[in-house]
């Protein structure tokens, strides 16, 4: 019997992998693939953060040569770092099932570039697959370690923020119970246990059931392969020639059996798309017929010149780089494409597909965005820091992380940054050249997390080639990798699972390369010994390493939630209460809603810590209970860091695309006030615009609670009962959290229909 659950794209991904029985699962937190690693800890599997992405891929392929499956994961700017390692397993196979699983940022939500990930695996010889939404990402993960382990070869599993944190309904083969854990860990909703590999499900009947992979997997062992393994010339020069000839023999299977999809339509017009350009496709052109592609290299070429030539026109639509175009054109295919290179840049809506179809070339609107940027938090050490810099007026060589928000006004005290580690290494160049007055005042700044994923080679540079004016690296220490969710790293005495670990010691690793001055200082508590430590370091024709340590406040506060947890759990468990009589049937007051047939658009809007994604993940769990079609869409990233946050919700009989196309939004729900004129363009005609500067909240139990009461407003144009909204907040809030959650709904709706049910 099939199963039915609201899921993101990583957490189906997780949950595929703890159903396949993947033995181990590694990599490095990057927005937007660090739920899956976390959600699949929460499920029980062994997974582990590595110091880097280079890493993970080699840890998860000396798994993968012990016969076991194992999982990598990274978002595309970490491919780059693991590419060494990818380019060189093509050439020596695998043994165990292997999936990279890469998610690209178009439109950097939170990324420094937007570079395609589909040319990493045409350069390095690895087959691709692209899920277009949390059910493909559940299904076609089955197939990839089928590929991987058929065919011996590491897969790439292409991912995108849509896809990685768009949630919708996932249908899950599978009898036995599942379930995923909350991300935030303060959520009530408890892991249900994962069945062993013996009851996993059934694999999707998408395609190739030949390719079915071996369940239970096959138990790790080492079998010695050296020329397969050891890849000197006279090894490698042959493993070339195997690596293609497995390339065209997963072409010609992708051909006859792969998971392409024909869709026909009563159109002239025919799509082919991959990915979540497919539903925005299938959104933007209901009436045309489609080619969807699963896997995307090596590509089904007859299949898709097949499609081109059975329709009058033939449309390519892809995010990115037009590379799935080119190589349908190289093949002979007559197809157009994003033929204005504006349609490159950024990611793809419905509203722009429906100008890639009809044609237009003219500039584009400026997308709505948020008027506040993103910050760094109140009370941030972080701030501390860059507040001397800045007074000293110091040349700053920055880094990746949240501590990058320095760069933004009104700090404004950072000059550089363009990849993990790169902090160090900018810094002693500019050093090296600049007139000795001009480079005592270059300071190069790295956060913890970045330090142990690219920094020690850079220290180990300023040792081994010093500068003559000598070089001042300071490392930013708030205990956790910030930016990506407050996750453990190498430098926090913790694992994933929070598992006591050993811990790293930057200045114990600085004396030991031979750095003479190093430093640990409070900069908030200590801000004047800090600025005198810099002060005195910068005037110094020598090598110098100071240690900021404040831990940050988010981390702080989320471990005091897990420590309180933790104590509640350990009391006795009382003997279980009379279960509460049936509440009354909901008031003649609310309205009885026909079933819905259209779709329903709802978009939040606020800033970073007002709590609008959980409202929407709330209301998107109640259109799932309620039977409905739901999809729903936002963005993590440096955004939540106080800037400007929107998330939507699209429920009713059959939703395509995650992306509410601008100007079709029924419900505008804002809870910053000044949201509400930058997001208005976004409204229907008729739509509704619920602002929480309208509501009375002067009773409101706590200020918390005003995305939930927000939520109350908004209940009454929606066709769920009371009963349904309250039962959504029980799942949605621990406990000790419902009763405020539940009185913070009711001030919102209106107070009387909840003092019924609530009696």
């Amino acid at each position: 019997m099939a199963m039915r659950r609201l899921l993101s794209g990583n957490e189906a991904v997780a949950l595929a992998a703890a159903h396949l029985g993947v033995a181990l699962g590694t990599g490095y937190p990057g927005t937007p693939s660090t739920e899956i690693l976390e959600n699949f800890s929460a499920l029980g599997g062994a997974a582990q953060w590595a110091p880097n992405e280079k890493v993970a891929a080699e840890v998860a392929l000396g798994a993968s040569f012990a016969n076991a499956r194992s999982l990598v994961t990274m978002k595309h700017v970490g491919l780059n770092v693991a590419a060494d390692v990818l380019f060189t397993a093509a050439y020596s196979g695998v043994s165990g099932g292997l999936v990279l699983a890469v998610a690209d940022d178009p439109g950097m939500a939170s990324s420094q570039n937007e570079q395609d990930t589909r040319r990493y695996a045409e350069a390095a010889g690895v087959p691709m697959l692209e899920p277009s939404d949390a059910q493909e990402a559940y299904d076609l993960l089955y197939l990839a370690y089928a590929v991987s382990e058929r065919w011996q070869i590491p897969v790439i599993y292409r991912l995108s923020t849509r896809v990685c944190h768009s949630k919708s309904v996932v249908l899950i083969n599978n009898t036995a119970p599942d379930g995923l854990a909350a991300p935030d860990a303060s959520a009530a909703s408890d892991a249900l246990a994962v069945p062993d590999a013996s009851a996993a499900p059934d694999p999707p009947a998408a395609s190739g059931l030949s390719l079915t992979p071996a369940i239970p997997p096959p138990a790790p062992v080492f079998r010695r392969d050296i020329p397969s393994r050891v890849m000197i010339p006279a090894h490698a020069r042959p493993a070339h020639r195997r690596l293609r000839a497995k390339l065209a023999e997963i072409q010609a299977w992708n051909e006859k059996e792969g998971p392409w999809r024909l869709i026909n339509g009563q159109s002239d017009l025919g799509i082919i798309s991959a990915g979540i350009s497919y539903l925005h496709s299938r959104e933007a052109a209901p009436q045309a017929s489609f080619l969807k592609l699963g896997m995307t290299y090596p590509l089904p070429i007859k299949p898709i010149l097949d499609f081109s030539r059975s329709v009058k026109r033939c449309l390519v639509v892809e995010e990115n780089d037009p590379w799935l175009i080119t190589a349908i054109r190289a093949a002979g295919g007559e197809v157009e494409g994003k033929e204005d290179a504006v349609y490159r840049f950024g990611e793809l809506n419905v509203g722009r597909v429906r100008r890639i179809i009809a044609g237009v070339k003219t500039p584009e609107e400026a997308p709505v965005k948020g008027a506040k940027p993103p910050e760094l938090c109140p009370g941030c050490p972080h701030r501390a820091s860059f507040t001397v810099l800045k007074k000293l007026d110091l040349i700053v060589a920055g880094d990746i992380g949240c501590y990058t928000l320095g760069a933004l006004p009104p700090l404004q005290a950072m000059d550089t940054m363009i990849d993990m580690g790169a902090a160090i290494g900018v810094g002693l160049g500019m050093r090296h050249v600049l007139p000795p007055e001009e480079a005592r005042r270059v300071v190069s700044v790295i956060g913890d997390s970045t330090f142990v994923h690219s920094g020690l080679t850079g220290l180990v540079e300023m040792v081994y080639n010093p500068p003559p004016t000598g070089h001042v690296v300071i490392i930013l220490d708030n205990g956790t990798t910030a930016m990506t969710g407050l996750q453990e790293h190498p430098g926090t005495g913790r694992r994933l699972d929070l598992s006591p670990t050993a811990q790293l010691s930057y200045e114990a690793v600085a004396k030991a390369i031979g750095i003479p001055n190093v430093h640990v200082v409070n900069p908030v508590r200590e801000a004047e010994r800090f600025e005198a430590l810099l002060r005195e370091a910068l005037a110094k024709e020598e090598l110098t390493l100071i240690v900021a340590r404040q831990p940050c406040l988010l981390h702080a506060a989320k471990e005091a939630r897990r420590q309180r947890r933790e104590s509640e759990n350990s009391l006795p468990v009382a003997a279980p209460a009379e279960p509460p009589a049936a509440p009354p049937p909901a008031p003649a007051s609310e309205p009885h809603w026909p079933r819905l047939t259209g779709v329903i658009n709802v978009c939040f809007a606020g800033l970073g810590g007002q709590g609008v994604i959980t409202a929407s993940d709330i209301l998107a769990d109640i259109a799932f209970q309620h039977g409905c079609d739901v999809k729903k869409a936002e963005v993590h990233g440096m955004s939540q860091r106080g800037g400007f946050v929107a998330s939507e919700v699209r429920f009713g009989e059959t939703v395509m695309s995650p992306m509410i196309p601008d100007g079709e939004v029924d419900y505008l729900v804002v809870m910053a006030p000044d949201q509400a004129a930058v997001m208005a363009e976004r409204l229907k005609p008729d739509g509704i615009l619920i602002n929480i500067a309208d509501l009375d909240l002067t009773a409101l139990p706590n200020k918390k609670a005003a995305n939930v009461a927000i939520l109350g407003a908004l209940s009454r144009h929606l066709p769920f009962s009371t009963e349904e909204w309250f039962a959504a907040l029980k799942r949605r809030f621990p406990a000790h959290l419902y009763a405020v959650n539940q009185e913070a709904f009711c001030i919102g709706k209106g107070g009387r229909t909840c003092d019924r049910i609530m009696e």
